[in-house]
């Protein structure tokens, strides 16, 4: 069973239990692998990219399970199909420091700021 006090989602998929977490190492293989930074994935995991969220699948199958590949990954979010989305919300809500960078990205697009917007 998942601890939520550890940041952990399980969910059903591919006919077996997972057990997902966005562990701090999770999250520096998944800038890694991405060659931006967290807040350069997250904004272009709100922009809509496939392959952010194909990442971020991945990273967080990778603690319980460290031989996941980028494939197996994309497999298991298209059997997910329409509920990727709130799984990754799920997984990423339970991550206390990537939520809070998401939700100031949230507050700052809401106040009328962009990056860069503080450049004359």
């Amino acid at each position: 069973m998942a601890n939520p006090m550890k940041g952990e989602v399980d969910i059903e998929a591919c006919g077996e239990q997972l057990r997902l977490i966005l562990s701090f190492n999770a999250i520096a293989e998944l800038e890694e692998e991405a060659g931006q930074t967290l807040a350069e994935a997250m904004a272009a995991l709100e922009a809509g990219s496939v392959r952010i969220m194909r990442l971020i699948l991945w990273a967080a199958m990778r603690d319980h399970r460290p031989g996941t590949t980028l494939r197996q990954a994309g497999a298991v979010a298209e059997e997910l199909g329409p509920e990727l989305g709130p799984v990754l919300g799920r997984v990423i809500s339970a991550c206390g420091f990537l939520a809070d960078l998401s939700e100031q990205a949230g507050e700052e697009r809401a106040a009328g700021k962009s990056e860069g917007s503080d450049k004359a």
